[in-house]
């Protein structure tokens, strides 16, 4: 192989799909290189272990959603002339009712986390204090402020959720599908995932080894549905029912006004501690079981207008569109 076809592949007279995806977080995170290089008047402050869920930090990541959506767009239409709909945030294609699954089978996975928590003596649940004390009168100011609180959680998640598949299984993941095996990007990104979280508060091997399995279960859920609907709102509905509403931290990060506070006093190894539910063995269990069933299910699928629009998106393919879980599909590298 010449240097050149090391760059270009001369069947199809396109970039190869590595090169594809380092323009990606090249252009993806450029803004971030170039905020590096500006002097800086005073030093950052350390992360705080609370996310804060204010009308900034929510416009914030809307404008991550967009940036992230135009560079896939030019990745796309550039590198690769194919349309922005095979992204998999097309408003088509049975597309809410794989939020809906997403949804359930976020919000039941969490559910079944706290069930084993309990079960193993590690969590005690009681509704937040702010809604009223013992038997006494409901406190309906408390209420306001925790369903306020817990429906702007539910937006910034969305968004954060949104941002995260764009990052991990949007298109630097989807062109290395078109260019190797699926298990190359499933294994990369999933590791790349897990490593993102380092520097959360309150880490641990145990909480980047569970993250990483985590991606594991994203992708997959992309690659059974070929949309990025289904992997975010899994995303966001585990992050939302885990922080929201039964009050446990997410990947270290405490959500203001929960439904529900639980106890601290269990086992770290089987709770996570203050790292969460995915630093501990009971998320491991239920991220496991999920990957099995998302792998197997039969009620998901890819949907016929999604087939189509990856056919019409690639026309310079080598070999006809796989829609499998062994390899990728379109044009091959």
């Amino acid at each position: 192989m010449s240097p050149i076809e090391l760059i270009l592949n001369p069947q199809t007279g396109l970039l190869r799909a590595g090169w594809r995806a380092a323009i990606f977080f090249a252009l993806l995170f450029s803004p971030y290189l170039i905020y590096g290089l500006l002097p800086k008047t005073a030093e950052t402050t350390p992360p705080v272990a609370v996310i804060d869920v204010n009308p900034e930090t929510i416009l914030s990541y809307g404008v991550y959603v967009i940036w992230a959506m135009a560079i896939s767009w030019i990745c796309l239409r550039f590198l690769e002339r194919m349309k922005i709909s095979s992204l998999g945030f097309a408003f088509r294609g049975g597309w809410f009712g794989d939020v809906l699954k997403g949804c359930a089978v976020g919000a039941l996975m969490i559910v079944s986390v706290v069930a084993l928590q309990i079960a193993g003596g590690g969590s005690r649940l009681s509704f937040n204090p702010i809604l009223g004390r013992g038997q006494g009168p409901i406190n309906w100011a408390g209420v306001r402020t925790v369903a306020a609180e817990m429906a702007g959680a539910l937006v910034l998640l969305i968004l954060a959720a949104a941002v995260e598949e764009l990052v991990f299984r949007g298109y630097a993941f989807q062109t290395l599908l078109r260019g190797a095996p699926a298990v190359v990007p499933v294994l990369l990104f999933s590791i790349y995932f897990g490593w993102a979280h380092w520097n959360n508060p309150s880490r641990s091997l145990f909480s980047t080894a569970n993250t990483t399995l985590a991606g594991i279960w994203l992708s997959i859920a992309y690659l059974r549905t070929r949309n990025l609907w289904f992997p975010t709102a899994l995303h966001f509905m585990w992050n939302w029912t885990m922080g929201a509403f039964f009050g446990i931290p997410v990947s270290g990060l405490q959500i203001k006004g929960p439904l529900v506070v639980p106890s601290d006093d269990g086992p770290v190894w089987l709770t996570g501690g203050s790292y969460g539910s995915e630093g501990g063995a009971a998320a491991t269990i239920v991220l496991i079981i999920a990957i099995i069933v998302i792998w197997r299910a039969r009620w998901l699928r890819v949907s016929p207008e999604m087939s189509a629009t990856l056919s019409e998106s690639a026309p310079n393919r080598e070999a006809p569109i796989n829609l499998g879980l062994r390899s990728g599909f379109g044009r091959e590298d």
